[in-house]
């Protein structure tokens, strides 16, 4: 591979008077904060591109991008904030590359803010085609106290949002907020109607104060989930292995789990049976009682699992801007959707007795006791229709099969035979049903992204090809992306509020303007990666790009007719 590129180097000598179609220009960027800054615009035609620099710990073809500055006055340090590159294949070689109109933002930290910056930078890059020809420029900006930004440094000023549009404390505000609106998302209603019933059984018992440490160790519990989480990030983000939030929600045998729990829980809710546990092992999960501090932590662990799919307002910003930062800076943020997202049981588990007014228990608890039996049911349903992507109806039924029956010997223990030993059968049965997602997977289920091209009902949307969107912008095309999968709540709620409006539908099916589903309920590397390359790491994700937006304008979680239309009217739709 090194010998192509050589011989690349070599050949292009030979075309050095051939005039390089590539134009390099410095634009002034303004005052913000302690930096000045300026930006090299690369205007690059159609079927040339330039190479970019590769992800940590990838070896990619190309030549690396230099930028030096040396002989410049007033400037201290300078820090080349690199825009997102397009992974490509080139000649069988695995590569990363700018096209279109580029921008890169320079960061300057000068000696003194107030005096003029005399900005003297030498880019070296290699432009290529049906040709290679190394590009060696340097050039010269002049950046006044007073000067303002220039049109087109604002209008291509994406990175922002990644590097200095937010402040730190900022982005952690809007992590605790983030965290807290959680709490309120339904991927975690099993788990708090689980905690509503341990409550209001303690208040019956006027047990109070141990139901409120309780709700102090489900919250520490939740606290760890996610500083656990963090972790976890900061290890896969420095190994350079793809991850995203609610990952976790691809995976068949994590599903069977979560399912094959809810089932337990909703026919414990319904009166179904009765768990009592073997002596020294604690209270696990299921508990009538609430007795011992073990299952108030695993709720706040299974809390923090079933809301990881969820990407809640705030909680993408949060996650995006902290992924694309430091560890201390991952943690922190990681820390502080914890605390969000603990923050209901901490402040219950502080209030006083006479803060905390219950209503009084009668025949409504076992109505109650029911409908969230019901919610926990349709939980259930829900992750059982995520699983029909991963594993065969027959699979899914038989493991269910395998469940009820392990139920029912603690039924039958509790009603016709006290003396059999519930647990000694029902534990192989239990492994039996999870194990079925190992030895019986279901070879005839295809990608996530051939489904959802072979469902009649997405005839406006087409399959995900990240590679061919710059050429169809090229081409005068609008392009939508939507990223979204069959776990994420909140991409149901576009869909059904936004994305099947006629409005949106009729845009989506205008000939300009390309549709493009990026099916993420099975694991895709190509959306993983997508979503990292614009600084996202969970799902709901939609952008939109076209003529007079390259790069891409990408939307908020929730999105809005009127905020869509925007977004197609600045990429440059003529209806």
């Amino acid at each position: 591979m090194k010998g192509l590129f050589c011989f690349f180097l070599l050949t292009s000598s030979l075309y050095a008077e051939e005039k390089v179609p590539i134009e390099l220009k410095l634009v002034a960027g303004g005052i913000k904060g302690e930096h000045a800054f300026a930006g090299l615009l690369i205007s690059i035609p159609h079927n040339w591109h330039v190479y970019a620099p590769s992800p940590q710990g990838e070896d990619a073809a190309g030549f690396e991008p230099q930028i030096t500055w040396e002989n410049s006055t007033n400037l201290q340090t300078l820090k080349v904030l690199w825009p997102p590159a397009q992974k490509t294949d080139i000649h069988g070689q695995l590569s990363y590359v700018y096209e279109g109109q580029t921008l890169i933002p320079l960061q300057i930290t000068p000696y003194q803010l107030n005096d003029p910056i005399a900005l003297k930078v030498k880019v070296s890059l290699l432009a290529c085609s049906s040709l290679c020809i190394p590009i060696e420029e340097t050039l010269v900006l002049s950046l006044q106290p007073n000067a303002k930004e220039d049109s087109v440094f604002k209008a291509v000023k994406k990175w922002e949002t990644s590097y200095e549009g937010l402040s730190l404390f900022t982005l952690l505000l809007i992590a605790l907020l983030g965290g807290f609106i959680l709490n309120f998302m339904p991927c975690v209603l099993p788990v708090l109607s689980l905690k509503m019933m341990s409550l209001i059984k303690q208040s019956k018992k006027n047990h109070m104060a141990q139901a409120k440490q309780g709700f102090f160790i489900t919250g520490l519990g939740i606290l760890t989930s996610f500083l656990l989480l963090a972790f976890i990030t900061i290890i896969l983000k420095e190994s350079g292995a793809a991850f995203g939030w609610g990952i976790h929600f691809q995976n068949p045998h994590f599903l069977l789990f979560v399912f094959l729990v809810l089932v337990a829980f909703s026919a414990s809710l319904w009166g179904v049976f009765e768990i009592d546990l073997p002596s020294g092992f604690g209270t696990w999960l299921i508990s009538h009682e609430g007795k011992g501090r073990v299952k108030d932590f695993l709720s706040g662990v299974f809390a923090t699992l079933l809301a990881t799919p969820c990407s809640a307002p705030f909680v993408g910003t949060a996650l995006g801007f902290a992924l694309a930062r430091q560890t201390t800076d991952i943690l922190l943020v990681f820390f502080c959707l914890g605390v969000g997202f603990a923050f209901p049981y901490f402040l219950l588990a502080s209030l006083p007795q006479r803060f905390i007014i219950l209503p009084k228990p009668g025949i409504w608890m076992i109505w109650l006791q029911r409908a969230l039996g019901i919610i926990l049911a349709l939980t259930a349903v829900w992750i059982g229709w995520v699983l029909s992507f991963h594993l065969s109806f027959w699979i899914l039924a038989l493991s269910t099969l395998l469940a009820f029956m392990a139920i029912s010997l603690f039924w039958i223990k509790h009603h016709k035979i006290p003396s059999l030993n519930a647990w000694l059968l029902a534990t192989p049965l239990f492994l039996i049903a999870w194990s079925l997602s190992w030895v019986l997977q279901d070879k005839t289920i295809g990608p996530a992204h051939e489904l959802a091209g072979e469902n009649s009902t997405l005839d406006i949307w087409q399959p995900f090809e990240p590679a061919a969107i710059s050429s169809l912008v090229n081409q005068g095309k609008i392009i939508f992306v939507d990223a979204t999968a069959e776990w994420c709540v909140t991409c149901a709620v576009n869909k059904s509020l936004v994305l099947n409006d006629s409005q949106i539908t009729s845009l989506l099916s205008n000939p300009q303007v390309i549709a493009m589903r990026a099916d993420w309920t099975k694991q895709d590397p190509r959306i993983t990666r997508f979503l990292q390359d614009h600084g996202r790491y969970g799902i709901p994700f939609n952008i939109v790009f076209g003529p007079q937006s390259p790069e891409g304008i990408a939307l908020p979680e929730i999105l809005t007719i009127g905020n869509v239309l925007e977004a197609f009217k600045k990429a440059g739709l003529n209806p």
